[in-house]
């Protein structure tokens, strides 16, 4: 008697989570949630204190795998583990702070099928609109990002909540690489620009489908090891991904830009302005960012004032 194959999935979703057991299982409802058959969610742990857990409900969803790496690693080898596990051809991120909202998935997965079936290009990866909960100015914004081939913009800035709103072609990673895991920030902006560089581009579902969670506090010590390796990659003499001209220009001017984002952090303001300062003379701008790169617009209404998701939508 043939025992039959498991069906081969649609879909592989990515969590990465580290120490945080009750937004994790707040992230992993609302992908459990989501109306897309043929799906596996495969939730990375990488290096909880304690371990993290799958909640006694979902036990039973076979969809459901949890990794664990043996320490903790990084954002980029937390992503690079689930997708190397990823079953299915798309690829769909969520980090554990964020979380989707209801039937929002299945528009996005058919929008980038119905594209992939018309120009069979695997470089051309996929983001959504999103809300982003403001720390600093405790207010909800709801941004839809601009769509964009341009290798400048990829150098300009990571605008579009990759780790929350990506879909991918398995292929891409394949075609681009892996995330660089000596990264602990600043991964995606990396990789991104790597696809843009290889003639790829970002397409837009054009309404809001994850709440973003601005995580402002950081260690200090990650962004300045990311600066100093992305200086090794992208300025240094011999490197193979070595950039030059306005590229370059653009990559420096937007690390200063995270230089004094942190500073604002620790309310550091002299830093805060020599930083600005500096990236605002290396590209001369009437703005903060160097680009226009979404608009706004009102947050839904089941959206409430700390981000909740309302009772018609729970």
């Amino acid at each position: 008697m043939s025992v039959r194959s498991p069906p081969i999935p649609r879909l592989t979703i990515i969590i990465p989570v580290r120490n945080r057991q009750e937004l994790g299982e707040r992230a992993l409802r609302s992908a459990a949630a989501q109306s897309v058959s043929q799906t596996e969610i495969v939730v990375v742990d990488d290096g909880s204190e304690p371990p993290f857990e799958i909640p006694s409900d979902l036990r039973s969803n076979e969809s459901i795998r949890l990794l664990r790496q043996p320490a903790n690693l990084g954002a980029a080898s937390a992503r690079n583990t689930g997708i190397g596990s990823a079953g299915a051809d798309w690829i769909a991120f969520l980090d554990s702070d964020d979380y989707w909202l209801p039937g929002t998935l299945a528009p996005r997965l058919e929008s980038a099928e119905v594209d992939f079936a018309i120009d069979r290009n695997p470089l051309a990866v996929h983001a959504a609109g999103f809300i982003l909960e403001s720390s600093i100015a405790k207010r909800l914004e709801t941004r839809i990002p601009r769509e964009s081939g341009d290798p400048l913009d990829f150098a300009s800035a990571c605008w579009f909540a990759p780790g929350s709103t990506l879909l991918a072609r398995k292929e891409a990673f394949d075609c681009i690489g892996p995330y660089d895991v000596e990264l602990r920030r600043l991964e995606d902006l990396d990789w991104f620009l790597r696809l843009a560089l290889h003639g790829g581009s970002l397409k837009v579902w054009s309404r809001p489908a994850a709440v973003i969670a601005d995580e402002s506090q950081f260690p200090g010590v990650h962004l300045t090891q990311a600066i100093a390796r992305l200086n090794r990659k992208y300025f240094a003499e011999g490197s193979p991904h070595r950039l030059s001209g306005e590229l370059a220009r653009r990559l420096r001017a937007y690390l200063n830009i995270e230089r004094a984002a942190f500073c604002l952090t620790q309310g550091r303001w002299l830093g805060l302005l020599f930083y600005l300062g500096w990236s605002f003379g290396q590209v001369p701008r009437t703005t903060l960012h160097l680009s226009r790169f979404w608009r706004f617009e009102a947050p839904p209404p089941d959206i409430g004032p700390a981000g909740d998701v309302g009772e018609r939508k729970r």
